[in-house]
């Protein structure tokens, strides 16, 4: 209630399995705790068995929607005047969003040894495309102030962060690089389009994937920061383009700062399960960069639940925005606030915070996830920023600087949309 409500409340601990609110005027809210009771010592919960295998909604006026999803409990709330009983164990169905223990006790991984949208139960349940404890936390309010509160909640605004994870740097190593580019639109690939697209760049003497200066102008005419997320190690084929202590990147970087906008740590492809490593490229990429690096999102979206955000946290990190699916856009995490991460192992909560993804222009586009025209994409993005606004949250994108012009595809039309659609 603290974080997302800013309520002041004291705690007192009983025998009875449920969580009661006492308001000052007597008034009170009852939620049964439908999850916890059922284990002696909290860490026994982490097992997959115990990942409900379906849930039901609840209708209620309550409810910020039509509709709420019950994680945990039963979907019914008594309302006896001055006293109201909540059968949603919303503190259990908030603590599975957002810990994300469900990824820890679920072994399935896809190819990149992610876990998948596919698999999760907000996709399996039809409710990956909601903010629930969003709504849990609205639910919560709107009954409180039925009782009567007296307090004020948090004044919350909607906001834009603008994320840019630097793959690479650069299309073209060389002056031979675009004569290869080109003779393979040709040959191997038949791509018209992209002949043409390529051909343009060339004669303009200006690589495709440097889109860093007009990324940095169309954040500054919103009045907004670019996040730009550098790659300082790697050994893998899904790193090299660039060296961190390249003469180009220090320019970059420089310019990044000079400008106003944020330098943050992309680790690499390794890194979520090597702290060493980890610990190794942070230092790096803080000596090349004028300003504190103090925030990023891990390559490929690699992540292993609680390993990685403990990692983070041991290297001084202050936040993470690694916690959206590769596969499919929306709420990961169940929510569009920051949040500070909870290690499920050592029962901790930690300093770090997490800006949870909700859009990355991967999976939009790519045939191996959604699949969509960039049409239909703007229409997915609205959605979910409608989502966003309605809750006075925040809305992060990744838009990678290496593919707004990709291919012979050019979207520069559809990123200054979602950016335009920011003010409406």
């Amino acid at each position: 209630m603290e974080v997302y409500l800013g309520l002041e409340y004291s705690l007192e601990f009983g025998e009875e399995h449920a969580y009661k609110l006492t308001l000052k005027n007597g008034n009170s809210l009852t939620f049964k705790d439908d999850f916890f009771k059922h284990f002696s010592e909290t860490a026994t919960y982490l097992h997959q068995k115990n990942i409900p295998k379906r849930i039901q909604f609840l209708t209620s006026g309550f409810a910020p929607l039509n509709d709420i999803p019950v994680i945990f409990g039963k979907n019914v709330i008594e309302n006896k005047g001055h006293k109201i009983e909540c059968g949603i164990d919303i503190f259990a169905s908030s603590f599975f969003m957002l810990s994300r223990w469900e990824e820890l006790v679920n072994p399935l991984r896809d190819a990149h040894e992610r876990f998948p949208v596919r698999v999760s139960l907000a996709f399996k349940c039809k409710f990956l495309h909601r903010a629930v404890v969003n709504e849990y936390v609205e639910l919560l309010w709107n009954i409180l102030t039925h009782l009567g509160v007296q307090q004020k909640r948090k004044s919350r605004h909607f906001s834009f962060v603008l994320t840019h994870d630097v793959d690479l740097s650069q299309l073209w190593r060389n002056s031979f690089s675009p004569i290869k580019t080109i003779l393979g639109d040709i040959f191997k690939r038949k791509n018209k389009a992209a002949i043409r697209q390529h051909f343009n760049y060339f004669r303009k003497k200006k690589d495709p994937f440097d889109t860093f200066d007009e990324l940095m102008d169309l954040s500054e005419n919103q009045g907004l920061q670019s996040h730009f997320f550098f790659i300082a190690g790697g050994n893998t084929r899904f790193e090299g383009n660039y060296k961190i202590d390249d003469f180009s990147i220090k320019k970059l970087i420089t310019r990044i700062h000079e400008r106003g906008h944020v330098v943050g740590i992309h680790p690499s492809y390794d890194t979520y399960l090597d702290a060493t490593m980890l610990s190794w490229e942070v230092d790096a990429l803080r000596q090349m960069s004028p300003q504190p690096v103090k925030a990023g999102r891990q390559h490929f979206l690699r992540f292993s639940v609680p390993h990685t955000w403990q990692a983070w946290e041991d290297n001084g990190l202050e936040w993470d925005s690694t916690m959206g699916y590769a596969g499919m856009v929306g709420f990961r995490c169940g929510t569009c606030y920051p949040f500070p991460v909870f290690n499920i192992l050592t029962r901790k909560e930690l300093n770090l915070v997490e800006r949870p993804l909700l859009v990355m222009e991967v999976s939009l586009f790519s045939e191996t996830y959604m699949g969509l025209t960039q049409a239909e994409a703007l229409v997915k993005v609205q959605e979910i920023m409608e989502t966003v606004r309605q809750f006075d949250g925040e809305f992060v994108l990744l838009w990678h600087n290496s593919n707004l012009v990709l291919n012979g595809e050019d979207y520069w039309e559809t990123y200054k949309a979602i950016l335009m659609k920011m003010k409406i």
